[in-house]
């Protein structure tokens, strides 16, 4: 990578994971719902969970050991893996455009909404990104090269990838049909760098399969649960959602790409067998998504990592406009507009309250008083174990200065760290507790609820609980 490219790179990665850092900082009481979800997995190590498989449970875990359980480090889960793209895109970008456009592209692409606004609650999207880049890098080297050793790198990558989120698999047809219909891409292959590939994909994805069927693969069935919610929706109305949301993503990039239109074309054109890469894996993805959706309900939010290279095709259909934004003036615009993203989030929560009642829901104070109200009670005793939902619990523990464990809404399916024995010997409290749960633990019983009064909405907050005693020596370290 040309060194240019490279400060700039390294500029855009610091000032990722120091402003989008400190932007969601400034603006969050509590933490946001699905990180919240991503800590409490993290407290157990697992190969995979009701719902996905663990990569971003593991990063929060990583994180957590290094900086403490706290949400800053929550949201350096976020800005590390954007940041991470980041490079990615910039090796990708450096690969099929001049070191200008390629600069530009990073910068487009790094204001993509998935890169601000959108950032700052970590989930399985997010930890996908960098993985995704990173597979589309090994993939290109190691076609470019025919080297074994980018074949290993590959299925490691994907393997990671697969570890993130099942979408990973999209980029295999995509890739298989680049193979087969360009014979450039396919020259320096061989039957032995595929099956280093394979080989490499199953020593890192194979213990999750394993788990898969010990668990009953279990995240199908949450996958067919989402696809039940959501089957009365309209499937073309959720098609165009799909599109209407890429659109919205890529919002700063399309401007800019309309704006750049009627430039002149300063670039010395582009070389047809990088077009077919560019195509193919750029789009490719989205588009077999949407084939999906004329048969299955979309979200728009899963198309999150799957356009790392949009900026690059864009750059090549505009073939050498993109110099045009490699100014200090636009330098200072990208400044500017982030800058104002960063503010838009701040005062996201005084502009409509409501809308963010997450964001500025009083979790650290509901979780002393649960603490306190633990320890009062059994002062000897640490409190290891809260119930409730993924959010609920997982504030509760996150804000207990004891490490408790999340025991999903109290089921042993759902949060298999945690058993009947478990809850017997060390006790438990239980938010927001359903007649089944409180029957199931006969010796739990209710307390008086929370009540505590929201400081920005001025509305109390009631949490109801119920507390299940220690019987027993608590065996959860």
């Amino acid at each position: 990578m040309p060194k240019n490219l490279q400060r700039f790179t390294l500029g855009l990665m610091i000032f990722q994971l120091i402003f989008w850092t400190l932007v969601p900082m400034l603006s969050h009481h509590a933490p946001p719902l699905d990180v919240t979800e991503m800590y409490g997995w993290s407290l157990t190590f697992q190969w995979g969970f009701y719902k996905h498989p663990p990569m971003p449970v593991w990063v929060v875990a990583i994180v957590q050991q290094v900086i403490g359980k706290n949400m800053l480090s929550l949201f350096v889960c976020a800005s590390l893996a954007i940041s991470s793209t980041y490079y990615c895109v910039a090796w990708l970008a450096n690969r099929f455009l001049s070191e200008k456009e390629a600069i530009v592209a990073l910068f487009l692409y790094a204001l993509t909404i998935y890169c601000h606004l959108w950032s700052t609650d970590f989930n399985h999207n997010q930890i996908q990104m960098p993985f995704w880049a990173l597979s589309l890098v090994c993939l290109v080297i190691a076609l470019d090269t025919g080297s074994n050793k980018w074949a290993l790198a590959l299925g490691l990558s994907m393997g990671l990838n697969a570890l993130s989120k099942y979408t990973a698999a999209f980029i295999v047809p995509c890739a298989l049909f680049l193979i087969i219909y360009s014979s450039y891409w396919r020259r320096n292959l061989s039957t032995k760098q595929f099956i280093i590939a394979s080989i490499a994909f199953l020593l890192v994805f194979s213990p999750h399969i394993y788990w898969l069927t010990q668990h009953q693969f279990m995240p199908f069935h949450y996958v067919n649960e989402r696809f039940d919610e959501m089957k009365s929706n309209n499937n073309f109305l959720n098609i165009l959602d799909f599109v209407g949301n890429i659109l919205l993503a890529h919002l700063v990039l399309f401007l800019a790409a309309i704006f750049l239109y009627r430039k002149k074309t300063v670039g010395v054109g582009v070389l047809k067998n990088d077009q077919i890469f560019v195509w193919t894996m750029g789009l490719g993805p989205v588009v077999i998504t949407l084939i999906i959706g004329l048969f299955v309900p979309l979200y728009s939010r899963w198309v999150t990592p799957m356009l790392p290279m949009i900026s690059i095709v864009i750059a090549m259909l505009l073939r050498g406009k993109f110099i045009y934004l490699y100014s200090k003036k636009y330098l200072v615009i990208f400044l500017v507009l982030q800058i104002l993203f960063g503010l838009t989030y701040i005062f996201k929560d005084r502009i409509n309250p409501n809308q963010s009642s997450r964001g500025n829901y009083p979790a650290p104070e509901i979780a002393q008083q649960i603490y306190l109200n633990w320890h009062s009670l059994y002062p000897t005793k640490p409190f290891k174990i809260v119930s409730g939902g993924e959010w609920e619990a997982g504030y509760v523990s996150l804000f207990s200065p004891d490490k408790t464990y999340v025991f999903t809404q109290a089921n042993s399916i759902l949060a298999p760290w945690i058993s009947d024995k478990d809850v017997q010997d060390c006790g438990m409290v239980m938010l927001n507790p359903s007649k089944e749960q409180l029957d199931h633990f006969e010796s739990a019983k209710i307390q008086e609820p929370i009540r505590i009064i929201n400081s920005i909405t001025q509305v109390e907050t009631v949490l109801e609980y119920a507390i299940s005693p220690p019987l027993g020596d608590c065996q959860l370290k």
